[in-house]
């Protein structure tokens, strides 16, 4: 008995049954609710599982990346849903990003008129509603551009009106997959030089000229082949043909919309987190790049900016993760994203409430998780290394 007690009393054994004792019951909860929710399914008449899904779609789609028809079944709608809400997510934190370090650093700017438009603009945008921004982009500004008869013309190929942007569309691919392998050779290429540099610098304390080939490899030749692939293939320009454009693609204003939302709104929480992270690197690091010759730009560059990330990454991933999450108010204004097609129309032909939940839900964990073990990987990466 005694030697139960100490084998019970042990605080390794006590850990592991507490855990096993909560993970038996969450087990039970869940086999619990399910059951319930099969028994009342069964009793109101309604069928369970995934065999809808491949049952004839017959919902119009007016924005598709992935080929859908309404003759296709209602799997091929759920992929149109995940690719639409995927295009808004990554453009938005790129262009989020892009924005948000634009402001963060002018709100830190000497010129008072700069800093204060900066911090007034962040203000701003922390303290209005997600949806307000939609509505505002949806109705007050896309609303409010001319006819397709009036457009606004980008150089004779591209126009812009109330009912979205229409893009030339190049008939063949060929030329521009050559142009994108090409773009991601060079990249490969100096990211490989760019190690061999630091290695090389670390033994032999010489520096190679990173600046030159970087500007090299990407920029000169991803232009240089952007060119080629634009003037060596056909394109399919949109024409106006009676009240709208015919041909090219049509990106419709309701992702113009959301997208503009999206990082309009994301980018003053992002400026806060830049401005913070640089605040947070101590001066003396400045005055040391000032000593040593180097201008304000590249003390920034160079010295602030790559000390600041650590404190930015964390907090960026939880902004990163919110216009994944934010990018279903596009259901608001009819974006036919994940949410506004299957938990919406697919939902209302169908009926399969929990299952179209379930993988609904699904679909946003894996995105999420995969998005924080990203930013995990490169927080570990770019972490201080101590004894």
């Amino acid at each position: 008995m005694s030697s139960f007690l100490s084998f019970i009393n042990d605080k390794r054994v006590r850990d592991w049954l507490y855990q096993i004792a909560v993970v038996v019951l969450l087990v039970g909860l869940t086999i619990f609710f399910v059951r319930n929710a099969s028994e009342n399914m069964v009793k109101a008449g309604i069928a369970s599982g995934f065999g809808f899904l491949w049952r004839t779609s017959g919902i119009e789609v007016p924005f598709v990346l992935t080929g859908y028809t309404q003759a296709d079944n209602i799997l091929g709608l759920f992929w149109v849903g995940v690719a639409n809400t995927m295009l808004v997510t990554v453009i938005a934190i790129v262009l989020a990003t892009a924005l948000g370090f634009v402001v963060g650093i002018a709100r830190l700017s000497s010129h008072w008129l700069l800093s204060t438009i900066a911090g007034a603009y962040i203000e701003f945008v922390r303290n209005i509603p997600l949806l307000f921004f939609v509505l505002f982009w949806y109705f007050g500004v896309i609303a409010a551009l001319p006819a397709p008869r009036q457009s606004i013309g980008l150089f004779g190929v591209a126009f812009l009106n109330n009912r979205g942007l229409t893009i030339p569309l190049p008939d063949a691919m060929g030329n521009l997959r050559i142009a994108g392998l090409i773009i991601l050779a060079c990249v490969l290429a100096y990211a490989a030089f760019h190690v061999w540099a630091r290695k090389r610098q670390e033994r032999t304390g010489l520096h190679a000229p990173t600046l030159r080939v970087g500007l090299a490899l990407l920029l000169a030749v991803p232009v240089l082949a952007l060119t080629w692939a634009v003037l060596a293939t056909r394109w399919d320009v949109p024409v106006l043909r009676g009240f709208n454009y015919r041909g090219g693609f049509a990106v419709i204003p309701e992702f113009v919309a959301l997208l503009a939302a999206l990082v309009t709104y994301t980018a003053g929480f992002i400026a806060e987190i830049v401005r913070g992270g640089i605040q947070s690197v101590s001066h003396g690091q400045t005055e040391a790049g000032s000593a040593l010759g180097l201008r304000s730009g590249q003390i920034l560059r160079l010295v602030t900016i790559p000390q600041a990330l650590r404190v930015m990454i964390p907090p960026l991933t939880n902004q990163y993760l919110n216009v994944l999450k934010n990018s279903s108010f596009g259901a608001a204004i009819a974006y036919p994203d994940l949410v506004s097609l299957f938990m919406g129309s697919a939902l209302n032909n169908t009926g399969q409430a929990i299952e179209i939940i379930a993988m609904t839900l699904a679909v946003y964990l894996v995105i999420g998780l995969a998005v924080s073990a990203i930013m995990n990987w490169y927080n570990a990466r770019i972490a201080l290394v101590t004894r």
